[in-house]
């Protein structure tokens, strides 16, 4: 697997063609065992599943106490940057995207927004759970991914009616043209009220707040391809002006860009990049369902 950093290794890997639909990677990660803690950011994404075959996590969202982090874990999606604490940490995880949380979870994503759980806590987490028990003793990404691939391409079956709504919603928020509510229903085929209902259950948020985080995330994703931009040049277009930018960028990281600029963050630097160059985008966040037509 690629270097991180000097610190362990990092490896991204697609899924299966007809499941890139649904999750948007499995990852592996493993800082090594030099018993140093380190310290990182998590930005605003999509539900993740992380199980933890080695070492131990700490962490919350940006500016609440820090608690330990279940070592089979889900997150909901998030709508603001989590810091976490870790030492001689082996992850292994993959992403879900809105449909894969409709498919793969089926309960109202605001539910779990912003929140962390144990996926044996809850009986919407069942098949998450079966994955952890199949890959006992199994060290090998591939081995690992080509394990999912199966039991998920299992569990799924024919697909929803319902995603065809649902990946419309996705790719009108991924639209960087699209500024306001009323666009994004219109794009996605729907009524405001409808988007509003589906926002929430599928999505995890409202509307309106999936677009400021869509253009946030596509200022940092910028800023991280660009290190030499000055932020005002990195900015989205949707933003008015820095003091906009200043505001939106405390909300959603929990503090100043300068704070952030002044942070280490050797393993999401290093991970990013690599998702970059594997998957071909910078952060889960900014990724889209595939279209699958069967072939």
């Amino acid at each position: 697997m690629p270097s991180l950093a000097g610190a362990g290794s990092v490896q991204f890997i697609l899924p299966a063609k007809p499941l890139r639909r649904y999750l948007s990677t499995y990852y592996f990660l493993d800082t090594g065992s030099d018993g140093a803690e380190q310290e990182d950011l998590i930005y605003p994404e999509w539900a993740t599943v992380r199980f933890a075959l080695r070492g131990q996590a700490t962490g919350n969202t940006v500016g609440l106490n820090s608690r330990d982090i279940p070592a089979e874990s889900i997150t909901g999606p998030t709508g603001r940057a989590a810091l976490v604490r870790f030492r001689n940490i082996q992850l292994v995880g993959l992403g879900l995207l809105p449909l894969g949380w409709y498919r793969i979870v089926g309960c109202p994503a605001d539910r779990w927004a912003d929140r962390v759980s144990a996926v044996d806590a809850a009986p919407e987490f069942a098949r998450l759970a079966q994955l952890r028990r199949e890959i006992d003793g199994i060290t090998d990404p591939e081995q690992i991914a080509a394990l999912f691939d199966h039991i998920m391409l299992q569990s799924l079956g024919d697909p929803d009616p319902l995603e065809v709504d649902i990946d419309n919603i996705h790719h009108a928020i991924a639209n960087p043209e699209i500024s306001n509510v009323r666009d994004l229903a219109e794009a996605a085929g729907m009524s405001q009220q409808r988007l509003e209902r589906l926002a929430r259950r599928i999505f995890g948020f409202p509307p309106k707040f999936m677009l400021r985080r869509q253009r946030f995330v596509r200022t940092l994703a910028n800023a991280m391809q660009h290190p030499d931009l000055k932020w005002s040049d990195a900015m989205d277009g949707q933003y008015f002006d820095q003091a906009h930018f200043n505001r939106e960028f405390h909300q959603f990281m929990g503090m100043s860009p300068g704070d952030y600029l002044a942070m280490p963050r050797a393993i999401s630097s290093a991970s990013n990049q690599v998702r970059a160059e594997q998957v071909g985008q910078l952060l889960q966040s900014l990724q889209v369902p595939e279209p699958w037509n069967g072939q």
